[in-house]
């Protein structure tokens, strides 16, 4: 009896994208207008494992958010991370 319980606010999704946007340029060089929900991180954008800690650690910081280190193997597409940060706004 599984129930999806990752629940996108769109208020706040759309909040929180500028500024992982500008996380991951940070990290990678990668333009803002490349960083949209849909994008998968490793297939799409690129971003390596020791990246993506960088990004997490920086998406931490910028948004004054709690990451838990089990939670990162659930961000597989941008718009899972921009949920998980917006749900602890």
């Amino acid at each position: 009896m599984s129930h999806e319980t990752n629940v996108t606010r769109p208020e706040a999704s759309p909040d929180v994208l500028p500024g992982l946007a500008q996380v991951i340029g940070k990290v990678t060089e990668i333009p803002p207008g490349e960083v949209q929900p849909e994008r998968l991180f490793v297939d799409e954008l690129g971003i390596d494992s020791l990246a993506m800690v960088e990004i997490l650690e920086g998406t931490a910081q910028h948004f004054d958010v709690r990451i838990e280190d089990e939670d990162a193997k659930d961000f597989v597409r941008v718009r899972d991370l921009t949920s998980y940060v917006a749900a602890r706004l």
